[in-house]
């Protein structure tokens, strides 16, 4: 057993739980898959310990640093199983999460409707108090009509109370006034108050955001308390870091306090894993594809860096938290086959998940697009999960026979069948978010990952023109590998409404400096000894004079430097001209929102090549395929035998634990040093 010590990442996934180990001292990493366990999944990373300690014989206590994602607050959300919790605001604003913001969810639609809040009415109380935009207090918080809300929450029986007062995000003196009288009277009483979580403009969408923190803390708190309680019994003597939805990590104290920052932790570790693999093989520009058992998530990264987004939705709920900017689409390689009432066969979004799974998992007879490519040659079944399960092709096809039969077509026809509308669902989908961002797809790579990713991506490549795919080492547990390549990552935003000819450079500095000094804070909170110093990025959220809709443009240290702030004008007019195609030059400019992030960075991790190569790469085998109608005879190769330089052409089948990568006909793989596939277009010289 090796004394040396190790770094564990891990993603709870929908359908399989992945691990990611690395060796600090000689950099070998190591990844393996286990099927998630729905209702427990804190046993998910039990059993992916085991298997660790069995096929890399490391133990527990080897284990040094870990990191871990998790979609517990993000499910609770959406299957709204959170807490019974109250909301206090200001008198006369009981309505706030009933009426939102009176838009309906699809403009078009008549029929579509707003989400029902998640606390009724009669769980929110006035409070009497009243604060101006300015700040200045218009009326002092009366404690007894505090007093008399607690009581009938207390009476309601909730276990929290939410505060969102009218403008407390310029003075949050009430909303703290008020936190300390409920503790008096109500000890022991989650609170969640909407100023100290995030103290942005605009109302309902700081109170959604409080709201969402303590409807979900809970369960994510319950959850974080089993999962160390059984980390310690396994012998794991670090606490893990958690995942947040802009691409950083903090430690689980923290994330217990503010869940809200997690709930896309799993997706955005997976997008800060692709950034690092394509930046090894000098991609800068690309589309994230992260298909797994039950969504496929994607992002675009431009320059080498994440696209983010300050206003994001969950089950109809605004979230404007910064996060990476994550698209989701309702296809995985669980995803169902059905027929709608015209007869018309569709593919998802409903799938069946790890529990019962796709009907090759042999519990159900559901047919699933896993049990489609199963049927269509793409899987090996006595090598899926690195052989922790194995594939039975009866079941999948008595399950897709009934769909056969109504095509009128034999098992794997109706099979291919299958691929090609999910194909096709993913196309819309992603031609949608592709011109919503202003994308044009052939100037964009496709890093695809996940453990159907791989199976799919060069599909979607050839659907949509885009450049090549680049399928990374490990792209099955990249989500995992992802997490221990984030930094600690802290986001602080200060309201106001600036004019900026009427400002100094000196006087945002000055608001820029507090936030700096709140985000080293939060660094300091995070207690950790590692980190290799640290970076502060400022941007403001600025817009014309009378403009509903703001633009975030980077602030340099050296615009600080000037008698005036028109550098940063300059900067914004110029920006609205990229975005908009025009600009008014002459216009005020107005900065509404002052942000910093914090990058502390945690130690780099090392990079292992591949030996090179001049003999052709050696297939395994060959295995027949069914592909858009045609019969091909594909090679078979393992991940684990390519060296770099080699080239597969396709149409090909590359193996590996985690995963397996299809290439199509027409289309070649080439190995670079990394061991990434990057597969390409065979041009017409080449034939």
């Amino acid at each position: 057993m090796s004394s040396s010590k190790y770094r564990l990442g891990i993603d709870i996934g929908g359908t399989f739980t992945d691990l990611t180990l690395i060796d600090q001292h000689s950099g070998k990493i190591a990844s393996l898959k286990t099927p998630t366990v729905p209702k427990n999944p804190e046993q998910g990373i039990i059993n992916g310990l085991k298997l660790l300690e069995k096929e890399q014989d490391v133990t527990t206590d080897e284990i040094d640093y870990f990191v871990h994602g998790m979609t517990i607050g993000l499910n609770t959300l959406l299957q709204r199983r959170g807490s019974k919790i109250a909301l206090f605001v200001t008198d006369g604003f009981r309505d706030i999460l009933t009426l939102q913001r009176l838009r309906l969810p699809i403009p078009y639609d008549f029929r579509s409707r707003l989400p029902e809040p998640l606390i009724p009415r009669e769980l929110v109380f006035g409070i009497h108090e009243r604060t101006c935009s300015d700040g200045s207090i218009l009326n002092p918080l009366d404690e007894q009509s505090v007093d008399k809300a607690v009581e009938k929450a207390k009476n309601a029986g909730v276990t929290g109370i939410v505060i969102c007062y009218l403008h407390s995000y310029k003075n949050a003196k009430h909303e703290k006034q008020t936190i300390e009288r409920i503790q008096q009277i109500a000890p022991g009483m989650n609170v969640c108050a909407s100023s100290l979580l995030w103290p942005e403009m605009q109302e309902y969408e700081r109170a959604i955001i409080a709201v969402i923190n303590l409807y979900i803390q809970s369960n994510v708190e319950e959850y974080f308390d089993h999962l160390k309680a059984s980390l310690l019994k396994e012998g794991v003597k670090v606490e893990p870091f958690i995942t947040q939805s802009n691409g950083g990590i903090m430690n689980i104290k923290n994330a217990a306090k503010a869940p809200v920052r997690t709930l896309f932790s799993g997706p955005a570790a997976g997008v800060i894993g692709a950034t690092r693999v394509a930046a090894t093989s000098g991609i800068n520009d690309f589309l994230t594809f992260d298909m797994g058992g039950t969504s496929t998530d994607i992002s675009f990264v431009e320059g080498g860096r994440p696209c983010f987004s300050q206003g994001s939705e969950v089950g109809g709920f605004p979230v404007m938290l910064p996060t990476i900017d994550i698209a989701s689409i309702g296809a995985g390689g669980g995803s169902i086959a059905w027929f709608d009432r015209g007869g018309l066969l569709k593919v998802g979004p409903e799938s069946v998940g790890s529990d019962p799974g796709p009907a090759c998992y042999g519990k159900s007879n559901l047919p699933a697009l896993t049990d489609a490519f199963l049927l269509c040659g793409y899987l090996n079944p006595d090598r899926f999960a690195a052989g922790a399960i194995s594939l039975d092709v009866s079941s999948s096809e008595s399950a897709i026979l009934p769909i056969s039969q109504r095509l009128g077509t034999d098992t794997k026809a109706a099979a291919d069948r299958m691929i090609q509308i999910s194909l096709a669902n993913m196309y819309a989908e992603l031609s949608n978010v592709m011109e919503q961002r202003g994308y044009d797809p052939r100037d964009l790579s496709i890093v695809a990952f996940g453990g159907a990713g791989p199976v799919t991506a060069n599909f979607v490549a050839e659907e949509i023109y885009a450049k090549n795919v680049l399928i990374p080492l490990r792209p099955g547990t990249l989500c995992a590998m992802g997490s221990l390549c984030a930094n600690f990552v802290y986001d602080a935003v200060h309201s106001c409404q600036l004019i900026l000819e009427n400002t100094t450079p000196a006087q945002l500095l000055e608001k820029f400096t507090l936030l700096k000094q709140e985000a080293k804070n939060w660094v300091d909170q995070q207690k950790v000894s590692i980190l290799e110093g640290y970076d502060i990025q400022y941007s403001a959220d600025a817009r014309y004079s009378g403009q509903s809709y703001e633009i975030q443009i980077p602030i340099s240290p050296e615009q600080f430097e000037g008698k005036d702030c028109s550098a940063i004008s300059l900067a914004f007019h110029h920006q609205h001209q990229v975005q908009y195609g025009h600009d008014e030059s002459n216009a005020q400019v107005e900065l509404i929102n002052l942000r910093a992030r914090i990058l502390a960075y945690t130690p780099k991790i090392n990079e292992v090549t591949l030996d090179s190569s001049t003999l052709p790469a050696q297939k395994i085998g060959t295995r027949a395929i069914i592909c858009r109608g045609q019969s091909y005879q594909a090679a078979v190769y393992s991940r684990y035998d390519l060296k770099a330089t080699q080239r597969i052409k396709g149409p090909a089948i590359v193996e590996q634990d985690d995963t397996t990568t299809l290439i199509l006909p027409c289309w070649f793989g080439e190995i670079d040093e990394h061991g990434n596939i990057l597969i390409s277009r065979i041009s017409k010289e080449e034939g």
